[in-house]
């Protein structure tokens, strides 16, 4: 039963990666790859050894979370997470609402848990892995080391022993965490010129993860950039560096 339970979300996990890494590959870097060149952040796309690397370490955590997840559906039915299945328990309202307090809480547990481990300490043993892809691609979303992993892991146990959320929201969440993270590391900049000056400029972008590749100590933020903002470690050229890209 557990062994079962824990495959079923072990393909499921993985195959979300795989699904939205590889669409963005294959869309951007093989058959866009000349007609998105000029958008590059970085001076050439990835390297195949880099690729493989990612991909490796991502089979990791997706072991790492499907692990936790079975710890959840496990603990939801013991009555440990607020876990429901019936929309009418709580009505479609609190529904929408616990998807965008999934995404804006966790890109407020992301912040400081992502600057946390850019303590000498902590980078070296915990975060030191995801930064080997200096230029990262789409397959660079999960390729964390399994400390990494397990912190990014236990984000939704966490909200859940407290947070009533109902689980076609919770695939609804992880889905748009899959995808939007595939897009920080898509290492092309999608969005046109003017976008950080507009009234989304509160969402981050392609570049804005991409300087936090190339200058570890700025760019934190998952979703948002209200932290960085906040707390002052916005790139001092992210929005010159976002329209210089953004033009050609």
């Amino acid at each position: 039963m557990v062994m079962r339970v824990w495959a079923t979300i072990f393909a499921w996990d993985f195959g979300r990666y795989v699904v939205a890494a590889g669409v963005a590959f294959l869309l951007v870097w093989v058959w866009g790859r000349e007609r998105w060149r000029p958008r590059l952040i970085q001076r050439d796309y990835a390297a195949s050894a880099d690729i493989r690397r990612e991909m490796t370490y991502s089979l990791g955590t997706a072991l790492v979370f499907s692990l936790v997840g079975t710890g959840l559906r496990f603990g939801g039915k013991a009555g440990i997470f607020r876990i429901y299945d019936a929309v009418g328990e709580r009505g479609w309202g609190y529904f929408a609402f616990s998807v965008v307090a999934l995404v804006v809480l966790q890109d407020t547990y992301f912040y400081w848990t992502h600057r946390a481990m850019h303590h000498r300490w902590l980078f070296k043993r915990v975060h030191r892995v995801h930064h080997l892809s200096h230029n990262p691609s789409p397959w660079a979303a999960y390729a964390f080391a399994p400390g990494e992993a397990l912190v990014q892991a236990a984000y939704v146990p966490l909200v859940a022993l407290v947070l009533p959320v109902h689980t076609i929201a919770l695939f609804v969440f992880l889905a748009f965490m899959m995808v939007r993270n595939v897009f920080g590391h898509l290492g092309v900049e999608m969005l046109p010129r003017g976008f950080t000056s507009s009234w989304l400029r509160f969402s981050t972008t392609t570049t804005h993860h991409a300087l936090h590749h190339q200058r570890p100590s700025v760019n934190y933020g998952l979703y948002f950039t209200f932290w960085d903002r906040l707390m002052g470690t916005t790139h001092p050229r992210y929005e010159a560096t976002f329209d210089e890209v953004a033009s050609r």
